[in-house]
């Protein structure tokens, strides 16, 4: 069979997540090769590094016909109502994932267990501010005992709408990596409905099952992307208005 050239038609963090399980799966099920296809595009570096630079089963970089993500070819319809089963499927594969997942083995930070990262900043949807700040609220007055630290990375994203809530303190980060190692860490993490919380979907499942990870977004979206089978997980607190 030919090999599998990969990539994602939009080039954010959740972007790529949705497809995050389909090389391993590839080369499990079919004995295919994946490759990132090379003309495959990246909000930053850093997105292909977590995703696809630590996952063992991409062999690299590749020119050609791009033949999987989402292709026109491909498209998108619904076969089941799990996003990463329905894009398994998709593809031909046998479903055998409900999550997103990465291959870098996040460090433990142990002055984070009592903390709720809090990172309300996203690209491309927008949010009524003040309905956000209250579903905020509920989660502070929940969890009073935690300390909420908001998060500030040291290379700005590039176009981002950034919510800002009432927190203790702000922690800088420096790379992606160091973000993985801090939700992984954490009690909790608090965000939009963006590749930050896709990624903590991804972290929960497979690194820390009892890490409480909450979703602040518009009712109507979520029901949108629930009926389509897109970027809901079942491991999420969803918070809507």
């Amino acid at each position: 069979m030919d090999d599998v050239i990969l990539s994602a038609y939009h080039g954010g963090l959740g972007d790529n997540l949705q497809f995050s399980t389909l090389p391993e799966e590839f080369y499990k099920q079919q004995g295919r090769e994946t490759y990132i296809w090379s003309q495959a595009s990246f909000r930053n570096q850093e997105i292909y590094d977590l995703v696809w630079g630590c996952n063992p089963f991409i062999k690299g970089i590749k020119d050609g016909t791009w033949n999987a993500g989402d292709t026109p070819e491909i498209g998108h319809k619904t076969l089941i109502s799990d996003c990463i089963s329905n894009w398994e499927a998709l593809h031909g594969l046998e479903p055998a994932n409900k999550y997103p997942k990465i291959y870098y083995e996040p460090k433990k930070v142990p002055s984070f267990e009592n903390v709720m990262l809090v990172d309300l900043s996203s690209i491309s949807i927008t949010y009524d501010s003040e309905q956000i700040l209250q579903l905020y609220n509920i989660i502070k007055r929940t969890h009073r005992d935690l300390v909420f630290l908001g998060v500030e990375f040291t290379n700005k994203i590039k176009d981002a709408t950034i919510i800002e809530p009432d927190v203790t303190s702000i922690v800088e980060i420096e790379s992606i990596f160091t973000y993985v190692d801090l939700i992984y860490s954490s009690f909790g993490v608090v965000s939009l409905h963006s590749g930050q919380n896709h990624l903590a979907s991804a972290i929960k499942n497979q690194y820390n099952k009892d890490l409480k990870v909450y979703c602040l977004m518009d009712d109507v979206e979520y029901v949108r992307q629930q009926k389509k089978g897109i970027f809901v997980f079942d491991n999420v607190t969803y918070l809507r208005y």
